[in-house]
């Protein structure tokens, strides 16, 4: 499978669906759209993670590195569908403590109402 990375609108969350391996290169072009879309304006964004087959340590510090650059701007970013394996490293490497995780879409959205 590819990699790919699309965007929805949901009132002022932006939704960034990924699909296909996250590591560095894919994280990199990731995280460009997420400074783009800053850029614009945007302070409420979600990482789908539901098609990522595979996330690596680089990936992983790919997420950190959007997390900083959305709290640097004042914004606020949030995924969902860690696979079990990427959940198990967010766990790990206590990621879970600033990367907010959460099991499906409509509970996410909800969530940067509150």
């Amino acid at each position: 499978m590819g990699f790919s990375v699309g965007t929805r609108q949901f009132g002022d969350v932006t939704v960034i669906d990924v699909q296909g391996r996250f590591t560095l290169t894919e994280g990199e072009a990731i995280h460009d759209l997420l400074v783009d879309l800053l850029r614009d304006g945007r302070k409420k964004v979600l990482l789908n993670l539901r098609a990522v087959s595979y996330l690596d340590s680089s990936g992983i510090g790919q997420l950190v590195r959007g997390f900083c650059t959305a709290n640097k701007s004042g914004a606020e970013l949030k995924a969902i569908d860690l696979s079990p394996r990427a959940e198990e490293v967010v766990q790990l490497t206590n990621l879970h403590t600033i990367l907010t995780d959460f099991p499906d879409e409509q509970e996410a959205l909800r969530s940067f109402l509150y």
